[in-house]
């Protein structure tokens, strides 16, 4: 007899460490995946001046690019 509160009656009930969706996944329609595209090269182009930015001023390459990878993606 099993003390376990789950038993395992079937392959489906062993593989109970998968994530499970509720619903279906949200599919993404072509203006939202436009506008995260848009968002991101303006981002990257942002980041490109400002790596320019710092090495017309002097600063190193290596130490540039660290820094412009500092500012821009702190927070994530």
């Amino acid at each position: 007899m099993s003390t376990t509160a789950n038993p395992i009656n079937s392959y489906d009930d062993a593989l109970d460490f998968l994530p499970r969706t509720a619903q279906k996944p949200q599919r993404w329609g072509l203006f939202a995946t436009l506008r995260i595209f848009a968002e991101a090269m303006s981002e990257g182009l942002a980041a490109e001046r400002r790596y320019h930015e710092l090495t017309f001023r002097g600063v190193a390459p290596d130490k540039a690019a660290a820094q412009v990878l500092n500012e821009h993606y702190q927070d994530r």
